[in-house]
């Protein structure tokens, strides 16, 4: 199966609240096996990176390449429809991030965390409101299903509005925030529009959480992704595509008028 086979004549069923609110949340995305996974992928690419105490928070870019769980996840059946169901399917992965946040002080002083996401295309481009270009998949690995747990918080509709009111005092407790209450193996597909921040983690857990962005192949990718050498046979044409392969230019631009080399079976899920 190709990509492009994952469009539908119908309508996602969570098409319409993501239209409507900038973002959805999506109960159980994950089966138990693939959090067990995963969040022992993440605990080794944290001892790497921060060693073994676990106090240490950790924002990890271009982390995709570094684990056979991270790569499986690129093109899950149980999210990417609906990614495709929003972008189409001539689409990659421009963008990750890996997450580890342990409690934090209540003392601990905070700028003001609210941001939409794309950086520079942000001052750049001048629409009101701005295009959509890209989404993101939050896969969250441990119980956020209380507030205080370094919650993604949203202001849902406002990926409308190419700005916020800031309050003079930077408050981050915004009228009409939302946090987001998941528990392991829940995700949330969002508007990159959309206006969020983590809340604090005040809780003796430790938050972890895995982000996906998706966006249009004639967009440059963002993180200077690799792929470990040993992890090379887990690279099936789609999820090639996903990383950013292409034979030629024109592949990326005009996708219906080549013949894509991109071709495979999207990865199934098991719930063993």
């Amino acid at each position: 199966m190709a990509i492009r086979e994952l469009e539908t004549p119908t309508t996602h069923p969570d098409r319409p609240a993501f239209e409507r609110d900038g973002y959805v949340v999506l109960p159980g995305a994950l089966a138990p096996e693939e959090v067990d996974r995963l969040t022992q992928a993440v605990g080794r690419v944290y001892a790497r990176e921060r060693g073994s105490d676990g106090r240490d928070p950790l924002h990890l870019l271009a982390f995709c390449g570094r684990e056979a769980p991270f790569i499986e996840l690129l093109d899950h059946p149980f999210t990417l429809p609906l990614v495709v169901d929003v972008l189409g399917p001539n689409i990659f992965m421009h963008h990750c991030h890996l997450d580890v946040h342990p409690h934090e002080s209540p003392e601990t002083a905070r700028p003001w965390m609210w941001h939409q996401d794309g950086g520079v295309v942000n001052r750049d481009l001048e629409t009101t409101p701005r295009p959509r270009l890209s989404v993101k998949l939050a896969y969250f690995l441990t119980d956020v299903s209380e507030p205080g747990r370094g919650n993604f918080v949203v202001l849902p509709g406002s990926h409308r509005s190419n700005a916020i009111e800031r309050p003079a005092d930077e408050d981050n407790d915004l009228p009409g925030a939302v946090p987001i209450l998941a528990g392991p193996g829940d995700a949330v597909l969002f508007d990159r529009r959309l206006w969020h921040m983590r809340s604090p983690n005040a809780s003796d857990m430790t938050r972890k959480a895995l982000f996906y962005a998706y966006t249009y192949r004639w967009i440059r990718a963002r993180d200077d992704l690799q792929v470990r050498a040993e992890l090379a046979h887990l690279i099936t044409p789609v999820r090639a595509q996903l990383l950013g392969a292409g034979t030629e230019a024109i592949d990326f631009w005009m996708p219906d008028h080549v013949d894509l080399p991109v071709r495979g079976a999207v990865a199934g899920r098991t719930d063993a």
